[in-house]
């Protein structure tokens, strides 16, 4: 009997502990959370919680955010693709990741650049093999992540060549080398005058890069657009602006948009300021230094000579020089003083005879 209570307890025990471990595995899946967020124009970041590290089964993890549902184990493999390396964050105890990384002479790109949904996977690859990857979870449908603040998603960046060739170096969400996608980017070219925005600018306020957008809108009706299309090599040798009548001391905008391709991509504008140089080597726009407004030094010699030999043909302002008014006022009440004294000693003296 005591034989039997001990198989019905070892039984017993073991069933409980299967279904508990049934019941661990089933909330932890559920519990599977997933948040991406941009971390540069060109990268986001992934965060996973909930996925529990098993380092006896797997040594290295991957993550991937894709549009297709059918992927499996073999996608993981070769490294370089969509996917990208996940680590495990002890403090968070999270999964952690960002999608763009420089290997070599490639770039590890997964972004959100097309429109429609999007989905997270995510394998591992068993210990001691070299491509056998696991699907641990996916597809799950995730969140596409709001856009990075104006000013930092389509960097236009002017180098400091002095050169004709005007070198400009391009960084999209998805203008990367391996994507394989060369897209347009149409932009308008347009001078800031309002001196409160260029603080605001300068100060990198907030909501400055806001207010720039929507002042280059404004005057977008009567500016001219031009356009480029990234050539893969995130250089663009020639300079886009040397048609633009570019002042020193002054300063300008690139509003920049990134052209959906029909409606195959997502909408990405962008907006940036720029200070302007004019050289003998010609015209470029190089980094943004504030340094209040500045008149033309050109239209000011010109209004110094206009002022020097400034012209009236009024009537009523005299030609010729004029007496001096003050000194002359006072030699007449001096006189009209000398004459009432003189005449008053005179009539004194007259009425002291007249006694005599």
């Amino acid at each position: 009997m005591n034989k039997l209570k001990k198989i019905f307890w070892i039984g017993f025990i073991s069933l409980v502990f299967m279904i508990a471990m049934g019941a661990y595995h089933q909330v932890s899946a559920a519990d599977i959370t997933y948040k991406a967020e941009y971390a540069s124009a060109i990268s986001y970041k992934l965060t996973i919680t909930g996925l529990e590290e098993e380092p006896e089964k797997y040594d290295l993890y991957n993550a991937m955010i894709c549009q297709e549902t059918d992927v499996t184990g073999d996608d993981f493999y070769p490294i370089y693709g969509k996917h990208f390396p996940i680590e495990y964050n002890q403090e968070t105890n999270s999964w952690e990741g960002i999608s763009s990384q420089p290997i070599g002479v490639n770039t590890l790109y997964s972004g959100f650049d097309k429109k429609g949904q999007y989905y997270v996977y995510v394998a591992a690859r068993e210990a001691g093999t070299t491509r056998n990857w696991v699907i641990l979870d996916g597809p799950t449908e995730i969140e596409t992540p709001p856009l990075p603040s104006l000013g930092n998603r389509i960097s236009i960046n002017p180098f400091s060549y002095t050169s004709t060739d005007y070198h400009i170096q391009v960084n999209a969400l998805d203008t990367m080398l391996h994507n394989g996608v060369q897209r347009t980017i149409r932009f308008y070219v347009g001078e800031v005058t309002d001196e409160n925005l260029l603080k605001k600018l300068s100060e990198n306020k907030e909501s400055a890069y806001d207010e720039l957008l929507q002042y280059a809108k404004e005057q977008e009706p009567n500016l001219q657009e031009d356009s480029f299309q990234d050539t893969k090599t995130e250089i663009l040798d020639y300079n886009i602006v040397a048609d633009y009548p570019i002042e020193n001391g002054k300063y300008y905008f690139i509003h920049s948009i990134l052209d959906n391709e029909n409606g195959t991509y997502n909408d990405v504008e962008d907006i940036e300021i720029y200070s302007g140089v004019r050289s003998s080597q010609g015209v470029r726009l190089a980094g943004f230094e504030y340094n209040g407004t500045q008149e033309n030094p050109q239209d000011q010699n010109e209004n110094s000579v206009n002022n020097g030999n400034t012209t009236n043909n009024d009537n009523t302002i005299a030609t010729k020089p004029l007496p001096n008014a003050g000194s002359s006022i006072v030699a007449i009440v001096i006189l009209i003083v000398t004459i009432t004294c003189v005449a008053i000693l005179y009539m004194k003296n007259k009425e002291y005879k007249g006694i005599k």
